[in-house]
């Protein structure tokens, strides 16, 4: 139904926002009177103007949706930035578009955050002097986060770690 939804709305913005330049004049001489663009003018004479409309929506649709690399979406500063500050959390991952790469770091690092803090606290309630082992644990998996969060930060500085569906802006 998402799907559907965006097409309908991206049909009607296409369909409104080109009306006024899809305007073709019947005598082609009186070009005051013309509002085409410069470029679809010259095939305004070859064309119909159904044809031009439709090639016209047809290269603005693609554009739109296509599959291969979209550039201009994603910018390397802000994606270095937030890896650095917020790496164990993995929301640097979830602005590139690696979603599955930002729950399993937002996971683990729930996951360690909670074990050193049972740890500490069975630790604290028998009131012996034990080796927190939960505690430890929770440590090296948080540890391992921030190690992969530290090699992140580092593929995007150096442009090996892109955004999924495209390049970065800078």
């Amino acid at each position: 139904m998402r799907k559907f939804t965006v097409l309908l709305f991206t049909v009607l913005f296409s369909v409104s926002s080109f009306a006024g330049m899809i305007y073709v004049p019947s005598n082609s001489t009186d070009n005051a009177k013309a509002s085409v663009a410069p470029v679809a003018q010259t095939e305004a004479k070859k064309m119909s103007k159904g044809k031009l409309f439709m090639k016209v929506f047809k290269s603005k649709f693609e554009k739109l949706f296509a599959k291969g690399k979209k550039y201009g979406d994603k910018s390397k500063i802000a994606a270095a930035l937030l890896c650095f500050f917020l790496g164990n959390l993995g929301v640097h991952d979830f602005y590139l578009g690696n979603k599955r790469n930002g729950f399993i770091k937002l996971g683990l690092t729930i996951l360690g955050i909670v074990l050193m803090v049972v740890g500490f606290a069975s630790v604290t309630a028998t009131e012996t002097v034990t080796l927190p082992a939960l505690a430890i644990i929770g440590y090296i998996v948080l540890l391992g986060v921030g190690i992969w969060a530290l090699i992140d930060f580092v593929r995007i500085l150096t442009g090996s770690y892109e955004p999924v569906d495209g390049s970065y802006t800078d």
